[in-house]
């Protein structure tokens, strides 16, 4: 199943770089089988059934975590030994696909009409002080973002980043050449020197760097 992918991935991005590089493109073209020319290739259609949002976001996360995490080691000018990530709480997931719901609607949230809707949850009521100061952090963030992605951020719903983040640990540890490890703002048992939990945000985990 993975080479018939792989395969297939390779056919597309032969047909996209062969306007560039057309000699390359059409000797590899060969060697995978293909009998015609690559410049007679059908180009490559883009297949909406074929996308997985999830999966795309996921990936954005990552990549999003170790450039927040680089810019934090430049910042601070040391070696990492040890870096936390720590995942949002699922009560601020609940927040902030609510602040996007209501922005498709209304097309703008604002703080007051984010709260009105969360303090109808027995939940958001009984931390309405938390509540309140996090509405305040994300209104700015959902109103400039455009109709589509908020679309699909509320298509995709919650993400569990902390099992995303876990199953790169092994290539973050790679790429930073540090322990790695990865909290719930939720785990009572983190490593947490510094309180950064609390500054977990979606799509923004909080993170510690030990040096």
């Amino acid at each position: 199943m993975k080479s018939k992918s792989l395969l297939e991935a390779l056919t597309i991005w032969i047909r996209l770089l062969a306007p560039f590089t057309p000699h390359i493109c059409e000797e590899i073209w060969n060697k995978i089988g293909e009998k015609s020319f690559v410049s007679l290739a059908e180009w490559p259609k883009h297949d909406k059934k074929r996308v997985n949002s999830t999966a795309e976001e996921s990936e954005t996360l990552i990549r999003a975590a170790l450039d927040d995490t680089l810019n934090i080691i430049r910042a601070m000018k040391i070696v990492p030994k040890k870096i936390c990530y720590y995942t949002s709480t699922s009560w601020k997931w609940k927040a902030y696909l609510k602040a996007f719901a209501i922005s498709v609607e209304k097309e703008r949230v604002s703080q007051s009409d984010l709260m009105k809707e969360l303090m109808k949850d027995e939940e958001m009521k009984r931390m309405a002080k938390e509540a309140a100061k996090f509405a305040s952090q994300i209104v700015d963030e959902v109103n400039r973002t455009g109709p589509e992605r908020k679309e699909q951020l509320l298509k995709i719903g919650t993400l569990d980043e902390a099992v995303i983040l876990k199953e790169a640990t092994e290539f973050l540890k790679r790429e930073l050449n540090a322990d790695v490890k990865v909290y719930s703002e939720d785990d009572k048992q983190r490593y947490d020197p510094k309180n950064r939990a609390q500054l977990a945000k979606p799509y923004r985990p909080a993170i510690y760097v030990e040096g």
